[in-house]
């Protein structure tokens, strides 16, 4: 098997060259037959590696369901499933799928995915993607409800990720508690990544002095969108001199149907500013023109970073604040693509299994350079030799 899959999945897009760079890693299947198997071993019939790979590859294929999953398990020929060490008359039950996905360990299967995807996302990208590297590498902070989840007594999941600007690739997911929000689970999340060279950057609600300090004791730096929800703070920035601020950075962009000019201004920030580590603030106004209705809307945001000037261009920075919608791309590509809120599955750990399944679809997809996740599901749905590859199964 080559030692990356990203290279030889490079080869499925026509615009891109297969390169020689390769990083050791061991196989898919390999890192999730390490997760913990919940079931007896006298009743197992088949390794929980190779299972969860193959739905994997059957959501890469857009698969929405668990019975669409163990459709495209059956269709695979015999002596592939006895190649993986799986029965060759397999038939799975999308029930018997059903029953163990929701007994896994969701912490655990968390762990083994986005540590596999993360392992590849710092592989060196091909030559030809002319991939250009950020001084500094966003992070994006943000929750998800998964809708379809809700049960009898009116309880969903919903997990909190981070994302990375740049590749759209989950480094770390947790579910939150029942009767608890983000908040708490937001250092627990970062804790057991290196934030070196990262700036994470998270909405209003995150704005909390221990994440401040969690982020710099942990040698990165954050940047945070400042609300009504830290009043004294938020007075503070609007009454920062910004009329005579000078303009840092302009965008002009068209699409979706509509226009928006965003303006970014940046102050020193003042000493008292009540915040940890902050040492800029941040102005943006967008200016939103809807082509359909003619509608202009301007709204202006405000926020802060423990980034020091200079150490980042202007440019770079109004990219970072725009960076962080990427993880909202993200939930729209669950939602849109792979009818993520219309699924009912709710029993267990089943739907945040499900959740962290497209989150490595999507981010071996983006990793291999697909812009296009819908023509990405095409693609392996035609081609599932292709996708076989993810296995090192064929060459």
């Amino acid at each position: 098997m080559p030692s990356s899959p990203i290279d030889v999945l490079a080869r499925h897009l026509e615009h891109v060259t297969h390169t020689d760079a390769t990083v050791d890693l061991p196989a898919l299947a390999e890192i999730l037959d390490a997760i913990p198997d919940p079931r007896c071993r006298r009743g197992r019939r088949y390794r929980l590696g190779p299972l969860l790979a193959l739905a994997l590859l059957a959501i890469l294929s857009g698969a929405t369901s668990l019975a669409q999953i163990t459709r495209f398990i059956a269709g695979y020929e015999p002596n592939l499933r006895a190649r993986l060490g799986l029965p060759p008359a397999m038939r799975p039950a999308a029930s018997t799928l059903g029953r163990l996905l929701a007994r896994l360990d969701g912490d655990a299967f968390d762990a083994a995915t986005c540590g596999y995807v993360a392992a590849l996302a710092a592989c060196p990208p091909p030559e030809t993607t002319k991939v250009t590297r950020m001084p500094l590498l966003g992070l994006a902070v943000d929750g998800k409800t998964l809708r379809g989840s809700r049960t009898a007594n009116s309880t969903t999941v919903h997990l909190l990720a981070a994302t990375r600007h740049d590749t759209q690739t989950v480094l770390a997911q947790r579910q939150i508690e029942a009767k608890s929000n983000e908040i708490p689970a937001f250092t627990p999340l970062l804790r057991g990544l290196d934030l070196t060279g990262m700036v994470i950057t998270a909405d209003a609600l995150h704005t909390q002095h221990d994440h401040a300090h969690h982020i710099n004791a942990a040698g990165g730096h954050y940047l945070f969108i400042v609300k009504g929800n830290q009043p004294t703070l938020h007075r503070r920035l609007k009454a920062l001199p910004w009329r005579k601020a000078i303009l840092n950075d302009r965008t002009d962009e068209q699409g979706h149907g509509r226009r928006e000019i965003r303006r970014m201004k940046i102050c020193t920030a003042r000493p008292g500013l009540p915040f940890p580590h902050a040492v800029q603030a941040i102005q943006v106004k967008r200016r939103r023109t809807d082509h359909r209705t003619g509608k202009t809307t301007i709204v202006t945001i405000y926020a802060i970073t423990s980034l020091p000037p200079g150490r980042i261009t202007h440019a770079q920075l109004a990219a970072l604040i725009r960076g962080h919608w990427s993880i909202e791309a993200l939930h729209h590509i669950r939602d849109i693509t792979y009818r993520e809120d219309a699924s009912r599955i709710r029993t267990g750990t089943t739907p945040r299994i499900m959740a962290s399944l497209r989150n490595l679809a999507i981010g071996l997809t983006r990793l291999i350079g697909w812009t296009n996740i819908a023509a990405a599901t095409d693609h392996y749905r035609n081609h599932p030799a292709d996708g076989l590859q993810l296995l090192g199964l064929t060459t």
